[in-house]
Formats: structure tokens, C-alpha cells, sequence
């Protein structure tokens, strides 16, 4: 009789825990579908305004990964809430990137993780694990192997990850590395280039073996020379890009390194820098640099002429709060890490042939 009772209880038990799993599963999608659903849309905000032709139009701002449409189902959220797992939104964004595949990256320097959103899969997860840990991250690069490269500020080195950040291979750069910031890969050259901010220079790896194939600029102020650098970017042609911070101004190099061209100085309006942060060229090889003091982007042409510039300082749409960041994939979708606003803003660059119906 005994016996039976206890197996009679524990099949309720059983039956209670399930519907118990069930009420908190709908309770979990309710909540979580009215989150979805009262989100504010996005409004449809172009730079210049009008009757000038739209050369930038706000497409989203992604925070956490509701914002790309990555909608988990109830019941997987409930088991990762019983794991003490939760999704966390953006916190400090710097540097972010995308994949070929249109994954986004984007690194938080608060939780020291990097974020991946993948729209096209509905996926979402953040690396690396507790194993391999990160004490200041700050930039990211995607060489055409798909291999990740994350700078560590504080830590003074590269890692290296694959399979979308999932496994660890290795680091770069101890003890040779002082405070690395930006980085990023050159796909002419196959290149892996190194912005050591504390001593000013540029470090060039080759992206096969990893080895060091030469250092670019030291510090100063004439031409090739840095203060401070900050960012860097590669052009399509190869051409590197690199914001040097303190001596307020954008350098143009070749893909060896050598210097082509400068500009820009201190100042306090369109042209001028304040403090230069990310850079990045788009298809037409227009030059974008974020301006964390300025809350906005300028955007140049190839030879440093001022074009246009967007965004504002605030907390809305299209408004910057000590931007740092910025990436322009192949399609010319544009991503600014907006850093004090957690979150980053996603652009598109119009080249005018969007209008022709």
C-alpha cells in the first residue's frame, strides 16, 4: 500500500512539475510577446533632409536580440532561466563587424564579451566562455577565413577564435603589444593590422602564420607620424585608414604603409575633430569618421573633402552618446557602436539608385 502511494505521488508530482513548466512557458511567451510587440518602430530618418538627395537612412537600433527579430521560444528562455542563463543587452559597444554570412558582432567592453547576432538563423549568444577570459576588450576583425581577432587593452594581446567565436585558438602580441585598440584586417595584403595606442605605432601581422611583418609610424606630428592612435580601417583598394586621435586628424596609407595623404585638424565644427574614433569607407571609398566628442558622423570623399555629416547628440533615433565604433560591410549597411546609449545604430548608405521605381 505504501509502495503504492509513493508511486501514485510521484506521478503527480511529475504531472504538477510539467503543468507548473507549462504555466511559467505561457507566461514566459505572453511576456515576452508583448515585449516584442510594444517595441517603438524604428522611424524612417535620412541624412540630408530634403530637397537634397538621401545619402543615409537609419534602419535599426539593436540592443538586444528582440531588436533583430531573434525571438527565442518560450520554453527554451525557462530552461536557461532555471540555469541562471539570460540574454543581456548591450552595455559599452565599441567595435563591432559582420560576417559574410551577416552575422553582427559587436564587443561590450562592460560584460567583456562580444555579442553575435544572427537575423538569418534567429541566433543569438555571446563568447567567450568563463574559460577564456577578456579584461578589456575593445576592438574586432574577421579575416577571409573567417577567423575572429579581439584586442585586449588591458591585457596587452590578440585573441584568436573560430567557428564564429565559439572556440579559442590561441593570442598574439604579449609582450610586444603595449595597449592595443583598434584593429583590423586587410584583405589585399592578407594582414592583420594592430593600432598600439600607448606607443603610437602600428603593428603589421601576417594573417597565415601570425608572424610580425613590420611596424608603421612612431610617435610625432608630421606626415606617417601618430599621437595617440585609436582606429584603423582597411578600404576596398586596400588602402589604409587610420584615426590619429590626438593630433586630430585622419591619415591615409598605402596597403605597404607608406603615407599618402592627411587631413583634418582641431576645431569645433563640421571638418574639424574633437576626438576621432572609428573609421570606415564604403563602396564608393567615402571616408566615415565617428566623432565621440562631436556625437556624430562625418563622412568625407576618398581625398578628405567634407561631404555630409549625420547624427546628433541624444538619446533618440539616429542621435549618438559618445559614439566610438563604426563597420561598413559589402552592401553598405553601416554600424556605429553608441556607446553610452548601450546599444548600436545600423545605417545604410544610399547611392541614388534606390529611388528609380
Amino acid at each position: 500500500m505504501a509502495k503504492y502511494f509513493r508511486e501514485n505521488m510521484k506521478h503527480l508530482g511529475q504531472i504538477c512539475l510539467y503543468f507548473f513548466i507549462l504555466l511559467c512557458v505561457s507566461s514566459t511567451t505572453a511576456c515576452f510577446k508583448q515585449i516584442v510587440e510594444t517595441r517603438e518602430p524604428v522611424p524612417d530618418i535620412i541624412w540630408p533632409k530634403p530637397p537634397d538627395v538621401p545619402r543615409i537612412r537609419l534602419v535599426n537600433s539593436i540592443s538586444q536580440p528582440e531588436d533583430m527579430n531573434i525571438r527565442e521560444n518560450g520554453l527554451s528562455r525557462f530552461l536557461r532561466f532555471l540555469k541562471g542563463e539570460t540574454n543581456k543587452p548591450i552595455v559599452n559597444p565599441y567595435g563591432v563587424v559582420a560576417d559574410r554570412e551577416g552575422r553582427i558582432f559587436v564587443v561590450d567592453n562592460f560584460y567583456r564579451r562580444v555579442h553575435v547576432f544572427d537575423e538569418t538563423s534567429g541566433g543569438y549568444y555571446t563568447f567567450p566562455n568563463e574559460t577564456t577570459s577578456l579584461i578589456s576588450p575593445i576592438g574586432i576583425a574577421i579575416d577571409r577565413k573567417d577567423t575572429i581577432y579581439v584586442s585586449d587593452s588591458k591585457d596587452a594581446v590578440i585573441k584568436i577564435f573560430r567557428d564564429g567565436g565559439k572556440k579559442y585558438v590561441g593570442e598574439m602580441g604579449r609582450g610586444l603589444l603595449d595597449r592595443p585598440t583598434g584593429i583590423t584586417y586587410n584583405a589585399v595584403t592578407d594582414e592583420l593590422l594592430v593600432v598600439d595606442t600607448q606607443n603610437s605605432e602600428i603593428i603589421r601581422y601576417d594573417a597565415g602564420n601570425y608572424k610580425v611583418k613590420g611596424v608603421i609610424g612612431k610617435e610625432g606630428n608630421i606626415k606617417g607620424h601618430f599621437y595617440k592612435p585609436t582606429n584603423i580601417a582597411s578600404a576596398r583598394d586596400g588602402k589604409l585608414i587610420v584615426s590619429d586621435s590626438l593630433n586630430f586628424r585622419i591619415q591615409i596609407l598605402s596597403p605597404d604603409g607608406e603615407f599618402i595623404e592627411n587631413f583634418g585638424r582641431a576645431g569645433d565644427g563640421p571638418g574639424y575633430f574633437s576626438r576621432p574614433r572609428g573609421v570606415a569607407s564604403d563602396s564608393d571609398g567615402n571616408i566615415y569618421v565617428v566623432d565621440a566628442l562631436f556625437d556624430n558622423v562625418q563622412v568625407f570623399d576618398s581625398r578628405g573633402s567634407l561631404l555630409m555629416v549625420f547624427g546628433s547628440p541624444g538619446n533618440g533615433y539616429g542621435e549618438f552618446w559618445l559614439p566610438s565604433g563604426i563597420y561598413i560591410d559589402a552592401d553598405d549597411s553601416i554600424y556605429v557602436s553608441d556607446s553610452y546609449n548601450h546599444r548600436v545604430q545600423i545605417f545604410k548608405y544610399l547611392k541614388g539608385d534606390e529611388f528609380i521605381k
